[in-house]
């Protein structure tokens, strides 16, 4: 078909495939993986303009300009980073990226005082929290948090020497993630189920300040569902 040999149609493809992409995880909630929620405004309006410019292209489609070797070239660059998501489908970043950054134990900022302005679920006795809001307590305000009942999610790192749950901090992408941790004490025992780095669990426990140092004195550690926002903003 002449249409196929125009150079008009392989921009055109291009287009469409990534005002599919951007739409596809969008709809999903999978853009989370990438950036943080609060870009997803400008998402959309980067959908709007590829929508727009394929729509343009399309109408160009009527006057025929042969395509060249360069703009096949040109259209296979385009679509390897696509190509690349397919073949290797993105997900969190592991704790292995948590260790090669450094896990943070100490976290200051005026947004955890904010924060906990919020309504905080209770489960119980427990407080569901955030490393990041425990961290952030810990260092600013400690007598608000030490001995405290709270519950906390996050990956497991573990290693020979302690046991701590990691989560990552974005500010604009996961490219400037800053993984922060808390160390985790508890007691092995045989009836415990079996618990693997990466794996994401529930921690019940009473917040402990030694030194300067947080840590959880854990009562309860239960493995759950990778949550639908894995990062913490």
């Amino acid at each position: 078909m002449k249409v196929l040999k125009s150079k008009h149609f392989y921009k055109s493809m291009i287009f469409l495939i990534y005002f599919l992409f951007f739409l596809s995880i969008s709809f999903t909630g999978n853009f989370k993986i990438f950036v943080k929620k609060f870009y997803f405004p400008y998402i959309i309006i980067g959908i709007l303009i590829l929508l727009s410019l394929l729509l343009a292209e399309i109408k160009k489609l009527k006057r025929f300009k042969e395509t060249s070797f360069f703009d096949i070239l040109t259209f296979c660059i385009f679509l390897f980073p696509l190509i690349l998501l397919i073949i290797v489908k993105p997900t969190t970043l592991p704790t292995y990226t948590a260790l090669k950054r450094g896990i943070q134990t100490e976290f200051l900022t005026q947004d955890v005082l904010k924060s906990l302005q919020e309504k905080i679920e209770i489960e119980g006795k427990y407080k569901k929290l955030t490393i990041k809001q425990v961290l952030g307590l810990a260092k600013s305000k400690p007598e608000q948090i030490d001995g405290k009942d709270i519950i906390v999610e996050g990956m497991v790192y573990k290693n020979e020497r302690k046991f701590m749950l990691v989560r990552f901090l974005i500010t604009c992408c996961a490219a400037d993630a800053t993984p922060l941790g808390i160390e985790i004490e508890y007691k092995e025992n045989g009836e415990k189920e079996e618990i693997r780095n990466d794996d994401w669990v529930k921690v019940r426990g009473k917040v402990k300040i030694e030194n300067d140092k947080v840590k959880i004195i854990a009562e309860e550690i239960i493995k759950t569902e990778l949550p639908s926002n894995p990062y913490l903003y």
